[in-house]
């Protein structure tokens, strides 16, 4: 297995040259960039980079939202055995003078003359910074000492290799798995943005164990939504190059248009997309005539109810005690009875449920959801209607991957059992172990946990422990067969005026099941009782009010 991404790249390349790696929206289709030309803009780029002066052990800035020269970027840098420092181009001026004086960035990538000017008032104050290259194509600008082109910066290094300059192979092949390769900026609980120090080590991990574990193959193809910085997004990509599959940028705009244009087979994406997608489906239902919107939830209904005893007949239903085994057990017998009463009518639903799934795409195999907690409601969804999302659990400080449901027997409301070489423990506020079942803070060992806080090395001592382990400030619990159930943030507990603990996450996502909520916050803090915070989704009651004859 490789070291490093960048020979990562190399090895698919050699493998999988002609295949396409990732593909951009040009008109009504997606224009390929096959894996050898992207090995060689790559190299490019690092060759040019080197020639400008930069190399091993430099931090640069890379200000970008999804697009080739994104990816291209990333890899460049780490082939030169520099860390990039990334970050989108939604960030303001002053959060991006902030992480790149803090991470002692001396170059910077930026997708546009926009991002280049958002910077220049900041140029004084940033003397470390020796050149801000910028991404699109349309600016043919720049100095030549501060500011480039990226096209300048890619034919500098093709020159250089065209002449028989090897240097950038040569640091790519010497890269080792401890050696860093990203800096990704994570707001504290202050709201200081802090650090996150990622090694090769770090990124290669997900890549290395995914494959198997969700039997990805080079006949995947990926679409991407997410921002390229954001951790989930960017392991999504790094699987896809490592197993030689196709990567397609799309966005939320044409997201519905994309999905029926590339037809994934993989789709990785975060909570609030699902709930999207769900509320889409639900505000469809609701404008159908009576009759089929009965008949829809029947179906659903049904669906669910079926679902539900093959999970009990299959020991898929989270236990965190034995009365919890002892009641599932109880209900097989009523399973068995209810899925052959229902045989007829679930049959019926899942054919009915077909024109959903084909919104997908009609060739989706895995559907994954991470970056935060999956409504239950909305899982149990997608579980319904026949698209099975594999939740999973992770965070930047580890690179995404923790755990992870498993395609075949996923247990609902879990994030699913560990990731290989992964250990979970829950502990108590004195760091006691405590057994499955009871609720406590989630503490991670691995292979994929950083290295610590970029120049903080107090944040590093609170979080990460001498021996590896990582305090995440999430609640959790395992159930008795190994899987982790997520139930909130530490710091998020209200505690009442009589001392009782409440967790408003459970409270808040059960509000949030109305089709009417868009967001909701639970406060109470020292108080008697709890109140709610609640932001009406003003579309889904305009449409209550016209159909009530409400004005």
């Amino acid at each position: 297995m490789a070291d490093s991404m960048p020979v990562a790249l190399k090895e698919t390349a050699a493998r999988h040259g002609n295949r396409p790696a990732f593909k951009v929206r040009d008109g009504n289709a997606f224009r390929p960039i096959d894996y050898a030309s992207l090995e060689e803009l790559v190299l490019g780029v690092a060759e040019g980079l080197l020639d400008m002066g930069f190399g091993k052990g430099d931090h640069i800035a890379l200000i970008s939202n999804n697009r080739l020269e994104w990816i291209v970027s990333d890899l460049a840098i780490q082939n030169i055995g520099g860390a990039d420092v990334p970050r989108g181009s939604d960030s303001t001026a002053e959060e991006l003078a902030y992480i790149i004086k803090h991470s002692d960035a001396v170059a910077a990538f930026v997708e546009d003359e926009t991002q280049l000017e958002k910077l220049r008032p900041a140029f004084g104050d940033l003397p470390a910074v020796r050149a801000i290259i910028v991404m699109d194509e349309r600016f043919k600008g720049g100095d030549g000492k501060r500011t480039f082109p990226f096209d300048a910066v890619l034919a500098r290094g093709r020159t250089r290799r065209a002449k028989g300059d090897r240097r950038a192979d040569a640091i790519r092949d010497s890269l080792r798995p401890d050696d860093l390769a990203t800096i990704i900026y994570t707001s504290g609980t202050t709201g200081t943005p802090k650090g996150v120090m990622l090694t090769h080590g770090n990124l290669l991990y997900d890549a290395r164990v995914i494959q198997p574990l969700l039997g990805v193959t080079p006949e995947d193809r990926f679409l991407s939504i997410l921002p390229s910085w954001h951790i989930l997004e960017r392991i999504s990509e790094y699987c896809a190059v490592a197993c030689g599959c196709s990567t397609a940028y799309s966005n939320p705009r044409t997201l519905a248009d994309d999905l029926m244009l590339e037809k994934p087979t993989v789709f990785v994406t975060v909570p609030r997309i699902w709930e999207g997608i769900y509320s889409k489906i639900c505000q469809k239902i609701s404008q159908e005539s009576g009759v089929k919107r009965i008949l829809f939830h029947k179906l659903l209904s049904t669906s669910r109810a079926c679902r539900r005893s093959e999970r009990i007949l299959n020991n898929l239903e989270p236990a965190y005690s034995k009365v919890d085994q002892a009641r599932f057990s109880a209900e097989k017998i009523t399973s068995r009875l209810t899925l052959a009463a229902l045989a007829p009518l679930y049959r019926l639903a899942q054919k009915k449920f077909e024109a959903l799934r084909s919104r997908t795409g009609g060739a989706l195999r895995i559907a994954i959801s991470g970056g935060g907690a999956l409504p239950a409601h909305v899982d149990a969804f997608f579980d319904a209607v026949g698209i099975t999302i594999v939740e999973g659990y992770g965070l930047t400080e580890t690179a995404a991957g923790v755990a992870i449901r498993r395609k075949e027997g996923p247990v609902l409301r879990t994030v699913g059992p560990p990731m290989p070489e992964t250990e979970i423990e829950i502990r108590d506020e004195k760091g006691n172990r405590l057994p499955p079942g009871q609720q406590g803070i989630i503490h991670i060992r691995g292979p994929q946990v950083m290295k610590g806080y970029y120049k903080d090395a107090n944040e590093t001592a609170k979080t990460l422990s001498h021996d590896g382990w990582l305090n995440t400030g999430d609640l959790g619990r395992m159930t008795l067969t190994g899987e982790l159930a997520i139930t909130g943030r530490a710091k998020d507990t209200i505690v009442l005026l009589g001392g009782e603990n409440v967790e408003p996450e459970p409270l808040e996502a059960k509000i949030c099941e109305s089709d009417h909520i868009a967001q909701a916050l639970i406060v109470g803090q020292d108080q008697k009782s709890l109140g709610a915070l609640i932001v009406p989704d003003r579309e889904a009651v305009e449409r209550f009010a016209q159909a009530s004859g409400i004005s």
